[in-house]
């Protein structure tokens, strides 16, 4: 009788295995040396419930983003997009300051960092290609403006600073009910016309030539695909922080990617080890004291490693 499941899906399988036991190590070894401090972590779960559901939603569709961006070579264009959301916030702190209007715990600076990162997803849209100079000349052009104006803008605004640094670089204790519902809000239309036009993205990505013998326009679905990543990088700062954001969209897609055998096994390795990040960021960071973020990107750090030992598995068909 003929096995219904091709190579490609049991190496899927299996790697999805492999890194659920590298998971299991990884989460033994710290508990075994700081066992107090994980037996308070499981007793005190109510306080860490909502950030670390929020950090798995982020996680999730940043990784799955992320297989997309590293096809595409456009590694950096993340993190452009994610320093033109935070020059939107700290924007909307100074007209705040100028006008007397204190945006602390309001929403406004967030909705400008989104239209700023859309105006940043649209430029580089717009502009990819196009010009003389490669994409990676359009990347540090945004990076470097967005930087400098973030830092002259940063040194006339005293009010409302620790409200600017939960936005951008996130801060576990301030994550609320309210902001996983957003977090939910956002990554379910994403996910959903993720997999609805699953088929697009892929060929718009991999095989541009197809589209167009097809008939289908690959330039209209990037911007689909750049619209899409705006939305799940601006809604992800509260929760991550701006590096651990780009940390999300490379990482876990790097090491799917290097030993894939196919986009569906690189897909499911992704959003495995993406999910699974910021839960130990929040284990480690709440274990040793660290700051969330840096937990978070140390323990990438820890999968980046353990990829190198992922066996080369020969499975017949």
């Amino acid at each position: 009788m003929r096995n219904p499941y091709t190579s490609s899906e049991k190496r899927a399988v299996f790697r999805c295995i492999f890194y659920s036991l590298v998971t299991l190590i990884i989460v033994g070894i710290a508990s075994a040396l700081k066992w107090e401090e994980a037996r308070h972590f499981t007793e005190e779960w109510f306080l860490w419930r909502d950030p670390v559901a929020a950090g798995m939603i982020c996680g999730l569709v940043l990784s799955l983003l992320g297989v997309y961006i590293l096809l595409n070579r456009i590694v950096f264009v993340s993190l452009a997009i994610s320093q033109g959301a935070s020059f939107g916030i700290f924007f909307a702190f100074l007209i705040g300051a100028w006008t007397g209007v204190n945006l602390e715990n309001s929403a406004i600076p967030l909705f400008i960092g989104l239209l700023m990162a859309i105006a940043t997803a649209v430029f580089f849209a717009r502009y990819r290609r196009k010009s003389r100079y490669p994409d990676e000349s359009l990347i540090a052009l945004i990076y470097i403006a967005t930087s400098g104006l973030i830092i002259l803008i940063g040194d006339r605004i005293s009010q409302g600073r620790h409200n600017i640094d939960n936005l951008l670089f996130g801060d576990a204790v301030a994550v609320t009910a309210e902001d996983l519902g957003l977090i939910a809000a956002v990554a379910v239309p994403v996910l959903a016309f993720h997999l609805i036009y699953r088929r697009q993205f892929l060929y718009g990505s991999a095989d541009s030539d197809f589209m167009k013998i097809r008939g289908m326009k690959s330039r209209a679905w990037m911007i689909f695909l750049y619209f899409t990543l705006t939305a799940a990088i601006t809604a992800s700062l509260k929760v991550v922080g701006a590096l651990p954001v780009f940390a999300l969209m490379v990482l876990p897609p790097f090491i799917s990617l290097k030993k894939g055998r196919g986009l569906g096994d690189a897909f499911l390795v992704s959003i495995l080890i993406g999910t699974l990040l910021p839960a130990l960021g929040y284990f480690f960071s709440f274990l040793f004291s660290f700051p969330t973020g840096a937990s978070l990107i140390f323990v990438a750090l820890l999968y980046s490693l353990a990829s190198l030992l992922e066996p080369r598995m020969k499975i017949a068909a």
